[in-house]
């Protein structure tokens, strides 16, 4: 008897982790298909319409750093530039209520224009409506030379819930990891990242397409000329309890020969708790903020 007890409660984690890969399947294929229709309006009709539609009312964008996402764009200009852009990675939460896109872009000055003036990576959290829609909680890019595009990818990291607290105290403990990663990194600097990153961990950096392979990584972990100081401002976290980011601001130190020049930064830290236990970064990426 009680072996067949064991046996059932064993059945019921299986089937609800079946359950709950599906749900999250499901809510990653329409959050890419809200991705591609956000670009696909930016294409079709304008910069402005497609913000105005997609971003939520809570959202954050940087102008240069953290402002109203809706209510800037709201009270931009539509004009004759072309942004364009296509996701080449996505993940979601257990909960298919938190997610994100990124991959390239290319900015146009006019829509005919045959050369671009810009191009580099974007990434958007995204975050279900109570309605059930997607809408852009955060938006955020970094500026670098053409590279050569990637075939699309999810995730090979299952979601799976874990429990947490709900309410206004849901990011707490999010927060907080990211505060001691601060803390660590403020001090001893990016050879703090190893013990922290993702084995599918993408660094953005501006000037530089994506660090996104151990090949690529280990060498940024290891440069000396720059030193950056980061400092949480807001967390979210899906209900699940599996993934959230934090964005914040800072600086960046860099050694330029015997000159130091400093520069004020924004960041965005995506984390993902792998296996239900340990946080771990699955996406870095810092902009400088220019004045």
């Amino acid at each position: 008897m009680k072996m067949n007890k064991i046996r059932a409660f064993f059945y019921i984690i299986f089937f609800l982790g079946i359950a709950q890969l599906s749900v999250a399947q499901t809510a990653l294929e329409s959050l890419v298909g809200a991705e591609k229709a956000f670009a696909k309006m930016s294409e079709e009709t304008n910069t402005k319409n497609a913000f105005v539609h997609f971003l939520s009312d809570s959202s954050i964008i940087f102008r240069p750093g953290p402002v109203s996402g809706k209510a800037t764009w709201e009270a931009a200009e539509a004009d004759n530039d072309l942004l364009s852009w296509k996701p080449t990675f996505a993940d979601i939460a257990a909960a298919g209520d938190l997610g994100y896109t990124t991959g390239p872009f290319e900015y146009k000055a006019g829509r005919t224009d045959e050369k671009p003036a810009g191009t580099g990576h974007y990434v958007s959290v995204w975050k279900k409506e109570k309605d059930g829609t997607w809408k852009v909680a955060l938006d955020i890019g970094i500026g670098h030379p053409p590279a050569p595009e990637k075939q699309f990818a999810t995730s090979t990291i299952a979601p799976k819930a874990v429990i947490q607290k709900q309410g206004a105290n849901a990011a707490v403990e999010l927060m907080q990891t990211d505060l001691t990663f601060c803390e660590q990194q403020n001090k001893n600097g990016l050879s703090v990242y190893k013990q922290w990153l993702s084995s599918e961990a993408k660094i953005y950096r501006p000037g530089e397409a994506p660090y996104d392979t151990k090949e690529t990584i280990q060498p940024f972990l290891s440069a000396t000329d720059k030193q950056f100081t980061f400092q949480p401002v807001r967390a979210d976290i899906a209900a699940s309890g599996d993934l959230g980011y934090v964005y914040g601001g800072g600086s960046v130190a860099i050694k330029q020969g015997e000159n130091v020049k400093n520069m004020d930064i924004n960041y965005l830290r995506i984390w993902k708790k792998e296996g239900g236990h340990s946080w771990k970064i699955v996406l870095d990426l810092v902009t400088v903020i220019k004045r």
